[in-house]
């Protein structure tokens, strides 16, 4: 069995959020960019928001409920920078874990997501469905070709250091895109392990449909490096389907997840994978704690995700989170 590291995270203080974030190491500030990618699955638009390396002074932007350390359109610095593509989970929205762009971007990189298409808060219709399962990896492929592609970011981009996160469903994505390949056959021996799971009963009621019966799942060598935080579907992937996996993958794990059992996910992919991963369980947490610190207005509109178990301080573990987000990219993406 593998050694894993299950130390504790260290929950650290952040500095007040009325002020702009410091300069990362490099001296960065962070930028903000927006983009839309065509969905190389239905043809429909991908909203995509990227986080880069600014050479002078931080900045905020404020869309809607969310308060972004950096500011819309800054100059970029010089310089080429890793790339690391971000996938939010079931339901999720392309501004979900913006502080861990913009951490990334002050540190030297650039970081960006998209709002996989039938599968955010605005639309999930393709829940349980080859849209989601299958589709989420081409969506992925679709944003790394998008901003290498881009006039503005590609230029700055090291398409040699290429890194990815993945939260939730989206560690799932990750998993696929590095190499795994899942059996979807093995969603049996967790339901007869699980009947109750109401995300499983609402993949059942739509399970097997085919929307797309041409489309084949995908991978990406060009990702070199992985984070999966509370990684969905960890159930259909057995060791043979994880044998490909060999780039280095840090996997984190809710302790108290109450949306993605850890046995069947978290720690069975990292009981299974043919290299030992890093793994980090934040105790007493919950699911959504990876999602970025709400605002009052976020806590207000959507209470589900921004609600933590008692003790549990997201700003503080976020500060450490993005801190090893940061620290593990630079490691296994040196150039």
């Amino acid at each position: 069995m593998h050694r894993w590291n299950r130390a504790a995270l260290v929950l650290l203080a952040l500095a007040s959020a009325a002020a702009p974030p410091p300069a990362g190491a490099d001296g960065y500030a962070a930028g903000l960019a927006f983009l839309t990618l065509i969905d190389p699955v239905e043809g429909g638009k991908m909203p995509v928001v990227a986080a880069y390396p600014v050479a002078d002074s931080a900045g905020v932007t404020v869309l809607g409920p969310y308060r972004i350390d950096a500011a819309q359109d800054a100059a970029q610095a010089e310089g080429r920078f890793p790339l690391i593509v971000v996938s939010h989970g079931t339901g999720g929205d392309v501004l979900g874990h913006h502080d861990s762009l913009t951490a990334l971007a002050r540190a030297g990189f650039i970081a960006a997501t998209v709002q996989h298409p039938r599968d955010n808060y605005r639309d999930d219709s393709g829940f349980g469905t080859d849209l989601q399962t299958i589709g989420r990896p081409h969506h992925i492929v679709a944003l790394i070709d998008g901003v290498i592609a881009d006039a503005r970011l590609g230029p700055r981009i090291d398409p040699t250091r290429i890194g990815m996160v993945g939260h939730s469903a989206g560690g799932y994505t990750t998993i696929v895109v590095i190499g795994g390949r899942p059996n979807f056959a093995l969603r049996a021996d967790y339901m007869k392990a699980n009947p109750d799971d109401p995300l499983m009963r609402r993949a059942q009621a739509v399970g097997g449909v085919q929307r797309r019966p041409d489309l084949a799942l995908i991978a990406d060598p060009r990702v070199k490096a992985a984070i999966v935080m509370a990684p969905a579907l960890g159930f259909v992937f057995d060791a043979a389907g994880l044998a490909s996996i060999k780039v280095p993958l840090r996997i984190y794990q809710a302790q108290a997840d109450e949306v993605l059992p850890g046995q069947w996910n978290a720690e069975r992919l990292g009981r299974l994978m043919p290299n030992a991963p890093e793994y980090q369980v934040l105790p007493g947490a919950g699911h959504f704690v990876f999602i970025a610190p709400c605002s009052e207005e976020m806590a207000r509109r959507a209470p589900a995700i921004c609600t933590d178990p008692p003790g549990i301080d997201r700003a503080a573990i976020h500060a450490r989170l993005n801190a090893e987000i940061v620290d593990f990219f630079q490691r296994t993406l040196r150039p």
